[in-house]
Parts: C-alpha cells; sequence; structure tokens
C-alpha cells in the first residue's frame, strides 16, 4: 500500500454504495422483489451482516439468485429505484470530495445502475458539472469490459487511471484492468472481506481521498 498516486489523472467511482447511500433502500426495494423472483428476504440486521461479509457471487448464491435470474432481478430493482430515486442520498461527505477532486482530476462513473437513475440522482444532487465520464446499465460481473470501453471511448490512458469502488467485484475489475483501486469500506461489502481481496488502498471516510490524492 505505498504505491504513489502522483501520476493519477483520472479518477473511475463506482456509484451504489460509493457514491450513493443505496444500502437501506437497496435492502427495502430487494425485499420487495423477493417474492416475485423466489429469493429469500433480508430480514434482520444479523442476515444483512452475513451477505455483507461474502463475496459478491457467493452472496447471491446464499440468497437465492442464480445468475440466470439474475438479469431480470436487476431490471425489476432499477425500476423500483427509479420510482424512490428521489429518497436516494449521496454518501455523508463524499458530494464535497467530488466536487473537490474534480478541480485537480477528471472524474467518471461505471455502474450496473441505469443512466437514469444515476442521471437523476446527480442532478438532483448537484454533481453533474464534476463528472466527466459516464457507463451505466452494464451488468453486475461485466464492470471491467465497460471500465476498459470508457477508458478506450474517451481517450484516458489507463497508467493514469484509478478505480474506487465498495465491491469485492471492484477490486477484481481493477486487477482484470491493470488499475490501481481505492476500495471504501462505507459501501456494501465489509472490511475484512474487501482487505482479503487485497485492494491497493482502503479508506473508511470520503475526507481519506482528499487525503490520498491531494497534488
Amino acid at each position: 500500500m505505498t504505491q504513489s498516486l502522483d501520476h493519477i489523472e483520472t479518477l473511475i467511482f463506482d456509484f451504489d454504495g460509493t457514491v450513493a447511500n443505496t444500502l437501506r433502500l437497496g435492502v427495502k426495494i430487494s425485499n420487495g422483489l423477493s417474492t416475485k423472483y423466489h429469493y429469500k428476504k433480508i430480514n434482520n440486521a444479523n442476515e444483512l451482516a452475513l451477505y455483507r461479509s461474502l463475496p459478491t457471487q457467493q452472496a447471491l448464491k446464499a440468497i437465492g439468485i442464480s445468475l440466470i435470474k439474475l438479469p431480470l432481478v436487476a431490471a425489476g430493482f432499477r425500476k423500483k429505484l427509479s420510482l424512490q430515486i428521489k429518497e436516494l442520498e449521496p454518501i455523508k461527505g463524499i458530494s464535497e470530495v467530488l466536487r473537490s477532486l474534480s478541480k485537480n482530476y477528471k472524474i467518471g462513473i461505471v455502474t450496473s445502475n441505469s443512466k437514469n437513475n444515476t442521471m437523476t440522482f446527480m442532478e438532483q444532487h448537484k454533481l453533474v458539472d464534476h463528472v466527466h465520464y459516464y457507463s451505466t446499465g452494464i451488468g453486475l460481473f461485466k464492470k471491467q469490459a465497460n471500465i476498459k470501453y470508457l477508458i478506450k471511448k474517451n481517450s484516458l490512458d489507463p497508467s493514469k487511471t484509478l478505480l474506487i469502488g465498495d465491491e469485492t467485484r471492484d477490486i477484481e475489475a481493477a486487477k482484470k484492468c491493470n488499475l490501481p483501486i481505492v476500495s471504501v469500506s462505507w459501501g456494501f461489502h465489509t472490511t475484512d472481506i474487501l482487505e482479503e481481496y487485497k485492494p491497493d488502498f482502503m479508506v473508511h471516510h470520503p475526507d481519506e481521498l482528499l487525503q490520498l490524492l491531494t497534488r
């Protein structure tokens, strides 16, 4: 974790759990869809803690969402979220950090959430002018392909690009793209499981991103 970030020019953020505080609302929506798609509800804090301690694919298996069923569940989730998007708040402190970082870095967002949900959220929290690149509506396990597409489409230098995310699959995508990654502990996955996947950096509050990336 002694890697220098002085050369970084572009920051690619995950959206759900990293920028948007989707955990509480996400559990509510997921439970509402569970009967239709025949998977388990998250009934209490202990069950949620268990799923948060598992890698993404194992968490989906434990709750009963197969990879075949996943696209239907994801589409249903995005549709329900669009009806409640005004309830969604940013992670405390992340808005100020994004505005500050955008003064010195190009900012991108790569997310499996829909373009409409992402842009509505960014507009209502006055963050649109601080993000330069978007890749939205991607498959849950196709993030690395979309990161590479975002980099190529916008003629970015991958050797000067950093990924920031809250899940183990973000770490996996970063490694497949040969990008350094900062894992954040305020999203879906717990610190313990994130550390097992060996991110380059770990932060526990948005302000730590400023400390890490101050030029």
